[in-house]
């Protein structure tokens, strides 16, 4: 087997090859929309979506334009008086989009009719029993107009023919961070209990062209904890918590980490999870192996009662029930599972297992290292996440001005933007 590749963050392999048509999502937040949805085929949906008048949780509809969803919380916990803990959601969305998701928080409805938040629109539902949790919901639903390109219908149907409805399912440049991309790099330090690498990434590294770049800057030339602290605009919220913390107790870089919101925490190391996914993903594909036909070794996901891939269980592939589960993926209704690695992890059979042994070799990291013993709510256990995804009820046209706008909706958990990079094939992330 050659060497694990390696690319950069956002620049893994193709599966169509045809040239993309570059351009640009989101020149105004107005280009891409998200709506969350919760019920599939009938079937009834989750509990929270069930009125109870004696419920300690409101359920609200909330439309936000330039809200990431953990500043959003954060506000939300602030006007509200209530802790984060106190809010529940089902997802996190791009910052740069006009978003729909449904929220619980366990406040009175008095204070939530009173709630005005600038770009916010909130709806409430009703009381409910069961607050909302990440994952509870089944897909989203897009609506994403490409801006700036050089395409046309043939490009984009030739491209549409190769990938034949469905992507590679990469977790997207959003997921490392658009602007940026540290998440990764962040978590990674984490799980190799580097603690203050952890902190002093999450501050101040690849910071030149972002907000806040002079204060990150001057931090990593001077690291006077107070007087970074003034120069950190009052909006980076989550830095700004961290270095108050390490002006007033130095070197505890645990807990400096601690005062981000845990649903973040969890993500910096879900992030260095990701890395390694896209990274056998991509090398799987490098070397022309197929990710929706599946091999003997290989685990697959089944089918759950939404239509979606149940990610809590596998399946091995074996000579006897090669030709059933090769059926079952073609039609959509099961999966190629991908590793995302945790301290329960085991490695898969087969082609897959070896390219995961390889890319975590390189890695130099193992399966036990995603037990955080020093801060416990962050170990990961592990799970699978399908090496493929579905493009569902796909519809596009080309407007007026010759922009291709994109109508389609996928499971949880699948990035918009791994399926429009095909269709882009864009060299600057930032651009997505």
């Amino acid at each position: 087997m050659s060497p694990p590749a390696r690319p950069e963050v956002g620049k893994e392999e193709y599966l169509s090859k045809s040239k993309g048509i570059g351009g640009k999502l989101r020149k105004i937040p107005e280009d891409f929309k998200v709506l969350e949805f919760i019920e599939a085929k009938a079937n009834s949906h989750w509990a929270w979506a069930q009125e109870n008048k004696d419920g300690r949780h409101c359920i609200v509809k909330i439309i936000s334009k330039n809200w990431d969803t953990h500043m959003l919380v954060k506000e939300l916990s602030r006007r509200l008086g209530i802790g984060q803990r106190a809010i529940g959601f089902a997802g996190t969305k791009d910052k740069r989009a006009i978003s729909t998701q449904y929220f619980s928080l366990m406040a009175s409805t008095e204070k939530i009719k009173k709630l005005e938040i600038n770009n916010v629109e909130l709806e409430l539902m009703h009381r409910t029993i069961k607050p909302i949790r990440l994952g509870n919901l089944i897909g989203n639903k897009f609506k994403i107009k490409i801006t700036g390109t050089n395409g046309n219908k043939k490009k984009i149907n030739n491209i549409l023919d190769q990938l034949n409805g469905g992507f590679p399912n990469y977790f997207g440049i959003q997921r490392f961070g658009a602007v940026r991309p540290i998440t990764h790099l962040v978590g990674e330090k984490i799980v190799r209990g580097d603690y203050q690498g952890a902190v002093w990434d999450y501050l101040t590294k690849d910071g030149s062209d972002t907000m806040g770049a002079e204060a990150r800057e001057f931090l990593k030339e001077n690291k006077d904890w107070k007087a970074a602290l003034e120069k950190f605009p009052y909006n980076l919220l989550f830095e700004r918590q961290i270095i108050g913390h390490l002006s007033r107790n130095h070197d505890d870089y645990i807990g400096a980490l601690g005062q981000l919101p845990e649903n973040l925490s969890k993500m910096l190391v879900h992030g260095y999870q990701s890395l390694i996914f896209n990274r056998v993903l991509d090398h799987r594909l490098r070397e022309g192996l197929d990710i929706q036909r599946p091999l003997i070794g290989d685990n697959v996901i089944p089918v759950d009662n939404y239509g979606g891939p149940d990610q809590r269980k596998i399946i091995e592939v074996t000579e006897r029930n090669q030709a059933k589960l090769e059926k079952r993926c073609s039609e959509g209704k099961a999966w190629i599972a991908g590793l995302l690695p945790g301290a329960r992890s085991e490695h898969t059979g087969g082609v897959q297992g070896d390219i995961e042994k390889t890319v975590m070799d390189e890695e130099k990291i193992g399966f036990k290292d995603f037990i955080i013993e020093d801060m416990p709510e962050l170990t990961s256990l592990g799970m699978y996440r399908p090496l493929h995804q579905n493009i569902n009820q796909l519809e596009w046209e080309i407007d007026e001005q010759g922009n291709p706008i994109f109508n389609f909706w996928l499971y949880k958990g699948t990035y918009a933007t791994s399926f429009l990079r095909e269709i882009m094939k864009c060299e600057d992330m930032r651009t997505y």
